[in-house]
């Protein structure tokens, strides 16, 4: 079993984060749930399903839908967020397991005179990120990997935090970077705090963000749970090799082969571990300080 970095949920009641995690409201187009709030007011996300439309919620009664934007349309930001205040803040050192229902549908999309119809089908990733309030995202906590599936699939999440955070961001980009029309949708949050990794029955746990930026907390890609003689491959997004070991130390700090830092960004590993059969592929988001 593998588990990647993420967190977060709740309701009113003690030991629980969120006022509204399975984002119930009033359907409608650029109206998100109560509780929720757009992080850039020029992209506002819509809580469905509308009266018209027959994709239910996993749920409850509606859903979160954010949609990415494609280059050149002048509609805002081109990946839309929300942001919600936690009932409880999250706290630095402690771990938290987040469980989500996503899904990207295969019938979303608008039309122009321009261009005709365009389909919301490319790609998309959801962004975390833990926030202290104003117009900064802040920490990055995960990035999922790109979600394509039609129906609800429920994803879990570890999340580690690096400094006490009130308020949570949720954000959709394109898998590929590039601009595009896509969308994600988001329902039943739940989240818990753990005393401890769960690192037993052979559990591998693999971030899926990293911060090597040399302030002694996550500087190199540790994964728990991992053998020796263990071998972990690293590229770029142009499939370009950029780092490999055939017994891996948990000490990849974000360099090259020539010891040069790597810039920012999506980065996709393949690991084979020595006490399993699987080999495990995946993203990971190596992030630096601005």
């Amino acid at each position: 079993m593998i588990v990647l970095i993420l967190g977060l949920s709740g309701g009113e009641v003690p030991g629980q984060y969120f006022i509204n995690p399975s984002f119930e409201g009033i359907p409608g187009i650029s109206i998100p749930p109560p509780a929720w709030e757009p992080f850039d007011p020029s992209a506002t996300p819509d809580t469905e399903p509308l009266p018209c439309d027959h994709y239910p919620a996993s749920d409850g009664d509606t859903y979160l839908t954010l949609v990415t934007r494609g280059a050149g349309t002048g509609s805002g930001a081109a990946g839309e967020s929300v942001v919600t205040s936690l009932l409880l803040p999250l706290e630095q050192g402690k771990y938290y397991r987040l469980s989500v229902d996503l899904a990207s549908r295969d019938d979303l999309g608008h039309f122009t005179w321009e261009e005709g119809y365009m389909a919301y089908t490319v790609p998309v990733i959801l962004r975390i990120h833990a926030s202290a309030g104003g117009s900064v995202k802040g920490e990055l906590l995960a990035e999922s990997e790109a979600i394509t599936h039609h129906v609800w699939e429920n994803h879990s999440f570890i999340l580690i935090p690096e400094s006490v955070s009130a308020s949570l961001v949720m954000e959709v980009a394109t898998a590929g970077g590039s601009p595009g029309w896509g969308n994600l949708l988001l329902d039943r949050l739940e989240m818990e705090e753990i005393a401890e990794l769960p690192l037993d029955m052979g559990e591998l746990i693999i971030p899926n963000v990293f911060t090597p930026n040399g302030d002694g907390v996550n500087d190199e890609l540790v994964i728990r749970g991992l053998r020796r003689g263990s071998s972990l491959l690293i590229y770029d997004r142009t499939g370009k090799e950029v780092f490999a070991s055939t017994d891996y130390e948990n000490n990849w700090d974000g360099k090259d082969g020539y010891g040069k830092d790597l810039p920012p960004g999506t980065y996709w590993y393949v690991l084979f571990p020595s006490h399993l059969a699987d080999v495990f592929k995946g993203s990971l988001y190596l992030k630096r300080e601005e």
